[in-house]
């Protein structure tokens, strides 16, 4: 692995670590709306560098595209929010979120260390190879073989999302 992509794996972590901070902790949705679609953006750049190209355009088309559109949507309809002042409870939230971060740290630590060490004994001709060879029509046969039904239930799911974005949009 060359330096230049570990440096743009290292870029894409960052992108998906901040902008999941960023949705957590701001106060307008919006806003956050927006650093949802870098997250997405993010874990799609950390496919395309895994080799699941396939599912890293899927990626970018169901949630960088649909999901976050439909949130904006849902967010833009529900101009009510707009006029709801939200609480920052962040100040109570600086002693768990410390607590947590020293304590996951060293797992996370010796985690990575793990899969470091792992990933040392592959050789390279069989990454090149995986990398190399198609994955998308065994995704394809997965998606509408044994993991049909619940690929049918997110796309209820969504379905159920948008209506209820519509029905709460809706002026009573």
């Amino acid at each position: 692995m060359t330096t230049g992509l570990k440096i743009v794996l290292l870029l894409a972590e960052l992108l998906c670590v901040s902008s999941a901070i960023l949705v957590t902790f701001h106060p307008n949705i919006l806003h956050a709306a927006v650093a949802l679609l870098f997250a997405f953006l993010g874990v799609a750049v950390m496919f395309v560098y895994a080799g699941a190209d396939f599912i890293a355009g899927v990626q970018v088309i169901v949630y960088v595209g649909g999901v976050t559109v439909l949130v904006l949507f849902a967010v833009m309809l529900t101009h009510w929010l707009y006029k709801v002042t939200l609480r920052d409870v962040r100040k109570k939230l600086i002693v768990p979120i410390v607590l947590l971060v020293i304590l996951l740290v060293p797992a996370v630590y010796k985690s990575l260390v793990e899969l470091a060490s792992s990933s040392q004994n592959i050789a390279p001709e069989r990454v090149a190879e995986f990398a190399g060879s198609a994955k998308t029509a065994l995704i394809g046969q997965a998606l509408l073989g044994n993991y049909l039904l619940p690929f049918e239930a997110i796309t209820i799911l969504l379905l159920g999302a948008l209506v209820g974005a519509v029905g709460l949009a809706r002026p009573k």
